[in-house]
Parts: C-alpha cells; structure tokens; sequence
C-alpha cells in the first residue's frame, strides 16, 4: 500500500487553514493525474442473456379460444374455497415468513451500503479536571465535529451498492417464487383431498354392491344352484375392496395435516370442510414465447439480478486496485475557556494505492468474474428447465386427455361385460369366474378415472406454476398498505 497524507496545520482561525491546505493540495493533485493516466474500470453489461437461443413457440400448437383472463391463476378454477385457502397460505405461512424477513435483511444491506456513499460525521465531546499540589484546580474542554468522505472516483461503493440494491430486488423475487410454489402445494392437496374423498364415496358404494353380491352367491349356494367356491371367490373379492378404505382414509389424514402445516396451523384431528367433485379445465392460459419466461418467472428474475449483482462486484474488486481518495476536516474547540482562541479546523486528504499486494486483488477480481460465469450457467439451465416444464405440461395434458377417454371407453366395455356376464351366471350359462373378473376390472376402472381425472388437473397446476407472470406477494402487501391508510 501507497499512502499520501495532507494535513493542514491547526490555526485559531479556519480561513488561514483552508489557505494552507489549498496550497498543500497541489503536490496531492499532481501524484493524482499521474494515477488517472493508467487506471482503468470494469464495465457491466445489464443486459444479459442465457446462453442458448429459446425457440420462437413452444413445439404444440394451442387453440386461443375461449381463454378468460384473471388477476391469480387458482381463480380459473372458479373455487371460492380455494381461493381462501390461498390467500390464508400467502399471509400465515412460516416459509414465506422467513423469506419476507431474508428480504428485509437484503434491504438493510443495500441500506448500508448507500450511506457508504456519503460523508460521515461524527463528534467528541470532552472535559476533564486536574488539581496540582498547592491546591489549584486546572480545566480544559475539547470538542469537534469530524467529517469524512471517500472519493468515489472509480465507482468502488456505488458498485457495491447497486449489487446490494439488485440483491435486495432479487430477495424479493425469491419471496414471490416461494409464494407461487406454495400456492401450487395447496391447490394440488386440495384437490387430492377430493379426489381421495370421492375415492371413499366410491368404496362404498362398491362395497355395497360387492355385499349384495355375495348375498345373492350365497342365496344361490343355498339354492344348489351355485358352488362354495362361487360364494368364497365373492367374499374374498368384497374383503378385497374394504382393504382399500384405511389406506384412502389414511391418505386423508395425511393429506389434511400437511394442508394445515402449509396455512400456518397446527395439524388437528378434524376435517377442513372440503366438499366438491373434481372440476372441468378451464382454457389453457396465454402462453407466450419461451423468453417470455426470462421476464414472468420469479426465479428467473431473480438469477437474473443476483448475476448482474454478482457482476456489478467484479467492477468493485477492479475499483479496489486502484488508488482511494479519502478527504475531511475537523473543527472544534479545545483549551480551559471558551474563548476564540480555542477554536481550530483541520483537513485532511488522503491517497492509498496498492503497490504490491502479491496478486491478492488480482485473484478476487479473477475471483468474482468466475462467480460471474457461475451465475449464468445457473441461469441458463433453469431457462432451460422451466422451457422443458412448460413443454412437458404442455404435452402431458394432451396424452393425459387421450387417456382419460381411453379409460372411459375401457370402463364403457367392462360395465356391459358385467350385466353380460351376470346374465348368463344367473342362465346357468357359464361359472362366477367372468362375473368376478368383470366386476374387478369395472371397479378398478372407476377408481382409476378419479386418479386420472385429479392427475390431469396437477398437470394443469404445473403449467400454471411454471409460466408464473404473476406477483402474488408483491399485491397482497400493497392491498395491506392500502388497508392501513384506510
């Protein structure tokens, strides 16, 4: 390190110091030139881009029809009950708790590093008292006020502070992408807990069947007109479905504690009150292009500021090597009466450059620009995978749609074969071995066309979930803003 200091000399009065200090300045401006000649900065570009050339469209063609636009996407669902559920997420959740906190510790630190950017001024105060041997009592005061500020010639702390700035923006975008997910949670357990519910209602109602059943097997074995192993082959099929009631009330019970923790609550041995059926899709949302995402997803703006940030810290490791000017004053008063030729006022201007620092700055400029790249590869790969999440939503829902009418077909042909095979059992025409296996399979039908049909809707919430577009917390702090103006 290089360092230069001027000091005035301390005067009475001020205007002799500032002459002195004046004509002190010249060698310090002239050592000063000769450092601009050969200094250079680190320019930031905030105009960066992934790596990789998104495609124009996404590869399926979408109908635009029919498409209703919303302030939030769980709206298109048309579920009052949700919504609530929602919006009680979204203020009681402990996760979006930490990260509201997380970002009010961002924008402490993009306070502080603002004040870096202005003169600091402090002030001492001072008195003591001495008493001698013959019994004199000697006083004196001191007091100043000292100013201090550094130059920012090379952009050092204003860097510094715009990377705090976008750091804090970015801590904001973390909190709406928390938010988002969180949202997406409660819609897919919500509609999970219907499915589940109506999985239950079906059990039943197949067991009841099953149960008359076996009635009418048993009927028909007292009858002669059936075997004991018609009647043991329907028990074991009944027995078989009531297997399923624990684990769907299970999943229930799971899935309604998980639901509670998600919106802030405490786990209770209670129902939420979730009634309904699984609802129709609405229209596929507006989809845009794939660098639409760059813009509409909160995670992606956030990479997007912490590597421009990450950026604006190299040009303050380039700063750091080169000379820092530091310039200040103090005035005050000192002595044992207030009196004026007590006062005095000092500046200072100070010149510290590093000379030989062995490539230790060097390396964490070297440092930092490797954060740099870091940064955008990591950016670059979640453009990529939020591409591949639309696509595969995308995709998904079309195969899913084909499937769901596949099974209904399926479920079609098994219901006739059982009323056919039911005939001809009760014809004497054939054994109870086709009555049971059309039975299983219409019955695994039904169950399975409520898992594909609530399939299809988490489908549709992880396209929604991955176009984003949406500021859910950003909203829902300025309608708390508004609500305590009011």
């Amino acid at each position: 390190m290089f360092l230069v200091r001027l000091l005035s000399s301390r005067l009475p009065y001020p205007w002799l110091g500032s002459i002195n200090t004046l004509t002190g300045l010249l060698p310090l401006t002239c050592i000063l030139f000769l450092f601009l000649a050969n200094c250079t900065t680190h320019t930031v570009n905030e105009n960066r881009t992934p790596l990789i050339d998104s495609s124009p469209a996404y590869s399926l063609p979408v109908t635009e029809d029919g498409k209703v636009n919303t302030n939030y996407w769980w709206e298109e669902f048309n579920d009052p009950f949700l919504s609530g559920l929602i919006d009680k997420t979204l203020s009681d959740n402990f996760t979006l708790k930490q990260a509201n906190e997380r970002m009010k510790q961002a924008q402490a630190v993009e306070k502080q590093t603002s004040a870096q950017l202005f003169p600091e001024v402090t002030g001492d105060v001072s008195a003591n008292s001495t008493w001698t041997n013959d019994g004199n009592q000697l006083e004196r005061y001191f007091g100043q006020v000292e100013l201090s500020w550094e130059a920012d010639l090379w952009d050092r702390l204003s860097s510094r502070n715009k990377a705090a700035f976008l750091e804090a923006q970015a801590s904001q975008d973390d909190l709406e992408a928390i938010a988002l997910i969180l949202s997406a949670q409660v819609a897919e357990i919500y509609f999970q807990i219907i499915e589940q519910q109506l999985q239950l209602a079906l059990l039943n109602r197949q067991i009841e069947i099953g149960e008359k059943f076996y009635a009418l097997t048993k009927l028909r074995f007292a009858n002669g007109a059936a075997s004991i192993v018609d009647v043991y082959q329907q028990g074991q099929q009944l027995a078989a479905t009531r297997t399923q009631l624990p684990i769907v009330q299970a999943k229930l019970y799971t899935l309604t504690n998980r639901l509670y923790v998600i919106l802030g609550s405490t786990p209770q041995h209670k129902s939420l009150q979730i009634t309904g059926s699984l609802p129709e899709l609405p229209p596929l949302p507006e989809l845009g292009i794939p660098a639409d995402l760059l813009t509409n997803r909160p995670d992606l703006r956030s990479l997007h500021k912490n590597l421009i940030a990450a950026d604006y810290l190299v040009a303050e490791a380039e700063a750091n090597r080169l000379p820092q000017i530091r310039l200040g004053g103090s005035g005050g008063f000192q002595g044992s009466e207030f009196t004026s030729d007590g006062l005095f006022v000092s500046l200072f201007g100070d010149l510290v450059t590093p000379l030989i620092d062995w490539g230790e700055r060097k390396a964490e400029v070297e440092k930092r620009q490797a954060v740099v790249n870091e940064e955008l590869a990591r950016y670059t790969q979640v453009f990529l995978v939020a591409i591949e999440e639309v696509e595969n939503a995308l995709w998904l829902e079309q195969q899913q749609n084909e499937l769901i009418d596949a099974v209904n077909e399926q479920l079609k042909i098994a219901k006739a074969n059982l009323s056919e095979t039911r005939k001809r059992y009760m014809q004497g025409l054939s054994d109870y071995l086709p009555v049971l296996a059309a039975l299983q399979s219409a019955q695994n039908l039904e169950r399975e066309i409520l898992l594909r049909q609530r399939q299809l809707i988490l489908i549709r919430i992880l396209l929604y979930r991955s176009l984003g577009g949406q500021y859910l917390m950003t909203d829902l702090q300025d309608a708390d803003k508004q609500t305590e103006g009011s």
